[in-house]
């Protein structure tokens, strides 16, 4: 991916509109639906200008979820919502597979997670090197590369996607996320919970997921 596929959709989501992304490996867009909490059976395919009366619907509770399938990876995108970057629907999301989640909060703070098997593996605020954790962090290294090859003080999120793009060969551009997408509006109170209590020692192989989530646990090839 290129600025010019990131760097449009980027430039429509303006900093007082908070925004959250994740991408996760191995399964469809409606597995996706039923590990935030929501039954994808009340999903429906929609561009996005169709899906405004969702928005409009018992606002603010609750987030509209808009999925769709990049490959063997397939993301979750929120217009006005959070749900992606919480530790619930990330443990349930990850569990047997990875994901990734990018979230700009209404004040432009961002934050991009890695989490793998239920557990997160690296989480930071881009180009904050005070949230950056204990090495090894190839997530940080990786964006703080881009960030230093822009040249740029201030480049934004356009090389978090670049980074996200590079491991997973591709991420939604402006017409995907226009474009029709399995959509639904998921109150609050199903989304799906943090685990109790948090964190929790990591299970053995053989350990049931954390948290709730609804759906089947997806058999993965070896990478």
């Amino acid at each position: 991916m290129t600025d010019s596929a990131a760097g449009p959709w980027l430039r429509t989501r303006t900093y007082d509109v908070m925004w959250c992304v994740t991408f996760t490996y191995g399964i469809g867009p409606e597995e996706v639906l039923s590990r935030y909490g929501a039954d994808p059976r009340d999903a429906r395919l929609l561009a996005e200008r169709d899906a405004g009366p969702l928005y409009e619907s018992h606002y603010p509770d609750g987030s509209v979820l808009r999925a769709g399938a990049l490959g063997d990876w397939s993301f979750c995108f929120e217009d006005c919502g959070i749900m992606g970057i919480l530790p619930g629907p990330l443990t349930a999301l990850s569990w047997r597979t990875e994901t990734l989640a990018l979230h700009q909060s209404a004040k432009g703070m961002s934050r991009f997670a890695h989490w793998r098997d239920g557990f997160r593996s690296e989480g930071f605020e881009p180009g904050f090197p005070g949230t950056r954790g204990e090495p090894p962090h190839p997530w940080w290294d990786a964006v703080q590369a881009r960030r230093d090859a822009t040249g740029e003080e201030y480049p934004g999120l356009v090389p978090v996607l670049e980074a996200i793009a590079d491991h997973t060969g591709a991420v939604p551009d402006a017409d995907t996320l226009a474009g029709p997408l399995l959509t639904l509006r998921l109150a609050d109170t199903l989304c799906t919970p943090d685990p109790v209590p948090y964190p929790l020692p990591r299970p053995r192989s053989s350990g049931r997921p954390l948290g709730r989530f609804l759906g089947r646990v997806a058999g993965l090839p070896p990478r």
